[in-house]
């Protein structure tokens, strides 16, 4: 296992775009100041607002996703191909991840010292306009990374970057729709790679979710939970999967909101937290049943 970038190679930036034009042109003028040499690589799923005539001014290897087709590990296996070979390593940036300094890139190689490390994730900071409760989840799930330790497992591919010597052994899955970057970092670690957080690797992301929009993003979440990990029947429960989570959830948000004086939030963390529930449940029960059905047969 090579434990760092070759003298010499740029390393390969990918990032994925769809109509976000004006938070892209702030994501590549950050990318523009990082210390190290780079190469970026585009892959736009055409967007029609303008961000095709933004990308020539950044870069040469702009990859077309016609719409319709986008297949998230679809198009990270053909980044991975379409990026130097001789590369070690290929970060993934979306295009509505800002880097918040010159080092955001730097931090994340660092990660690799190790040569057991798989990947590395960066740390999302939430924007300004960013709400409370969603930015609530942002902290939790990333800040110092020390909550992280109590998951079963945690990664984010919006701001991380991957070593290629494992990708060759497992490319991603191109079924799902949700979570695939989960399913890749949890199948590298049954293997016996380790997932490293660099809390120094910072980006702004955040976003402002509809009642609708988090309970269909959670359903997507709950169908990927029951594709890719092994659940016990207490595991799956109502109880345990959906009920417990869902207390804790809407305790801690109490406790946040009125720390922060955001006595609206205080009364719409229960709502908000329902449509977690729900929707996550919805998703995690229907995949269970087409699973159990599928070994049925």
């Amino acid at each position: 296992m090579s434990d760092s970038q070759d003298v010499g190679i740029p390393i390969p930036i990918v990032i994925r775009s769809h109509n976000e034009c004006d938070l892209l042109s702030q994501t590549l003028e950050a990318v523009r100041t990082q210390n190290l040499p780079y190469e970026l690589h585009v892959f736009d799923n055409d967007s029609e607002d303008g961000t095709a005539a933004l990308l020539p001014q950044y870069t040469k290897h702009i990859h077309r996703v016609p719409k319709g087709t986008y297949i998230p590990g679809k198009v990270l296996n053909e980044a991975m191909r379409q990026t130097n070979q001789h590369a070690p390593f290929v970060v993934f940036l979306n295009s509505d991840c800002t880097p918040l300094n010159e080092h955001w890139l730097e931090e994340l190689i660092k990660g690799f010292a190790d040569p057991t490390v798989a990947a590395v994730f960066g740390r999302q900071v939430p924007r300004p306009d960013c709400e409370p409760l969603f930015e609530k989840d942002t902290n939790d799930t990333f800040g110092d990374g020390e909550r992280q330790k109590y998951w079963k497992h945690c990664f984010s591919m919006a701001s991380s970057a991957i070593r290629r010597e494992c990708w060759e052994e497992v490319p991603f899955s191109e079924t799902l729709t949700y979570s695939e970057d989960i399913d890749w970092t949890w199948k590298a670690r049954q293997r016996g790679w380790t997932i490293k957080y660099s809390k120094d690797s910072q980006v702004y992301h955040s976003h402002n979710y509809s009642y609708s929009q988090f309970r269909k993003r959670q359903r997507g979440e709950g169908k990927a939970d029951a594709q890719i990990f092994s659940w016990t029947p207490w595991e799956r429960s109502f109880v345990r999967y959906s009920l417990l989570p869902y207390l804790r959830q809407v305790k801690s948000d109490w406790g946040y909101t009125l720390s922060q004086r955001e006595f609206r939030s205080f009364f719409y963390a229960p709502i908000l937290r329902f449509a977690q529930l729900r929707g996550r449940r919805e998703g995690f029960l229907k995949e269970l049943k087409e699973t159990d059905f599928e070994h049925l047969q």
